[in-house]
């Protein structure tokens, strides 16, 4: 199908109509930061669909922070007739990009997670172009582009006086019909804006990483230099608080506890984000930790990312969002490490 136009008083239909059947979020700014906020018909919010990403990794959206997965003596808690669909809109390639990186976890494995599966199922996702990346941003380091790719299910554009739509699944398509929203095809000049967009973004992209740009691949400089002397001033510096790993939007280590409950003789089992830069991540029974030493906690990362990942699932669990390098207390920039290996070797 080729692109559609949609002005702005249709995209509020649309979202009006969406509301109606689940939960909308909309990436919107507060103090100088983007965030996702649930839409409300009653007190519609004006999506920011250009712009960056939002602070908050898509995977939040399907693997939350913190959860019940069982209750005793119970089965698996049933999210099927718990949580209703919901609809995220504005996702950039970054997060559409994470999205598919931890299918790979959570969703194709012998296993899978039933809230990671469930929550796919009953989402809607609307990608969207990326007009201003910050500093930070390397997704072009990686391959990809700063406009959806894949994974989404529609992916708007934003133009002048409107949105450029593409219908990117049978589920997209559905979505859109709901509404009966009467969408003309783009035009050859909105197409063309489009076009001149994303390649300014890209370039802005490109041209912010050259001093970052390596010989090699990243998953080759990780593989070759685990024991470089180029981690060594990194290590010193990084305060282990995990604020990278927070935000990073496929870091995915979870720990389960059991807790009890008000019923009688009843309990949960709960599941909350873990992080593997913390020193009691890999702590057992009788105190040992299989990465006691602080240079081993911090290369963990890169190795996983950069050469675990690519070994299994041909792809790394990076998607160059910048995230990390905002979120770190230490101004510790994953580009000039990785750039710094290469430099070493």
């Amino acid at each position: 199908m080729p692109p559609l136009f949609l002005t702005w008083t249709d995209l509020g239909r649309l979202l009006d109509l969406w509301a109606s059947v689940g939960r909308v979020y909309v990436p919107v700014t507060r103090a100088g930061y983007r965030h996702w906020r649930h839409y409300d018909p009653s007190a519609p919010l004006l999506p920011e669909l250009d712009g960056i990403r939002a602070v908050e990794p898509m995977k939040a959206f399907y693997f939350h922070v913190k959860e019940p997965v069982a209750a005793y003596p119970s089965d698996i808690i049933d999210v099927l007739a718990e949580e209703p669909p919901f609809f995220v809109v504005g996702a950039k390639n970054c997060d559409l990009r994470s999205v598919e990186c931890l299918d790979h976890t959570f969703a194709r494995g012998q296993k899978k997670d039933p809230f990671w599966v469930t929550r796919r199922e009953k989402a809607v996702i609307v990608g969207a172009d990326c007009s201003n990346p910050p500093s930070t941003c390397f997704c072009t380091l990686l391959g990809m582009n700063p406009y959806p790719e894949s994974v989404c299910d529609l992916s708007v554009a934003v133009v002048s006086d409107g949105l450029l739509v593409d219908v990117w699944t049978e589920k997209g398509q559905c979505a859109l019909e709901r509404a009966e929203i009467s969408l003309a095809e783009a035009s050859s000049e909105q197409l063309a804006e489009r076009e001149t967009n994303r390649q300014h973004a890209r370039e802005a992209v490109v041209e912010q990483n050259k001093r970052y740009e390596t010989s090699s691949p990243f998953s080759e400089l990780v593989a070759r230099n685990f024991d470089s002397p180029a981690w060594i001033k990194y290590v010193g510096r990084c305060r282990e608080d995990a604020a990278c790993l927070a935000v990073c939007p496929t870091c995915h280590c979870f720990v389960l506890y059991d807790e009890k409950t008000e019923a009688e003789e009843g309990g949960e089992r709960v599941r909350v984000w873990d992080f593997c830069y913390l020193r009691g991540y890999t702590r057992c029974g009788g105190g040992h930790s299989a990465r006691a030493i602080g240079n081993d906690r911090f290369k963990n990362k890169y190795v996983k990312k950069f050469q675990f990942y690519p070994a299994q699932f041909g792809m790394p669990a990076c998607t160059g969002c910048g995230r990390c390098i905002e979120a770190c207390l230490a101004k510790i920039d994953m580009r000039q490490v990785l750039n710094d290996l290469e430099a070493e070797s």
